[in-house]
């Protein structure tokens, strides 16, 4: 009895060849060499994450379908492996909304100063040095009843 061979079994006995290793390898290299360059480049606030998400993706997904043997498989793996990628994007979005929407002094990384009105002048106004009439040595300082306060006696000779 002769036992016939499906050409896609046999494939898959085999293996996929080298040569998809080293393609996606080298896939990998021009990614992080991509994501050191362009995190030299000067990108306005939101692009920075966009670009590093982007890149970070493209380079899980081709350690998925190629190292975890995603490429091969077919139906539900995928199905499951669509499924979480889309809470996965779902979950970084919703944390990424909520960071653009917060007060701008409380996000890491912010150089700025606060652009909101100035409190009124009783509140923080800056105070130079004393008046000369508050000073302990200005005449009549004690005997109108303020709290000044007295320098501490010179240390001398202990008796």
């Amino acid at each position: 009895m002769a036992i016939a061979t499906h050409d896609g079994h046999a494939e898959h006995e085999h293996g996929p060849g080298a040569l998809r290793y080293w393609v996606v390898w080298v896939l990998l290299l021009v990614g992080t060499i991509l994501t050191f360059a362009l995190s030299r480049v000067h990108l306005p606030p939101p692009f920075h994450l966009l670009v590093a998400l982007a890149i970070a993706s493209g380079k899980s997904m081709l350690v998925v379908l190629f190292f975890m043997h995603l490429w091969d498989h077919t139906g539900a793996t995928r199905l499951i492996f669509a499924t979480s990628i889309f809470f996965i994007a779902l979950l970084i979005s919703l944390v990424v909304l909520d960071n653009a929407t917060r007060f701008e002094l409380t996000n890491p990384g912010h150089e700025g100063t606060l652009q909101a009105e100035p409190p009124g002048p009783d509140i923080l106004t800056p105070r130079g040095p004393p008046a000369p009439e508050s000073r302990v040595d200005a005449p009549g300082a004690e005997q109108e009843g303020r709290d000044v306060p007295k320098p501490s006696p010179a240390p001398g000779p202990m008796r």
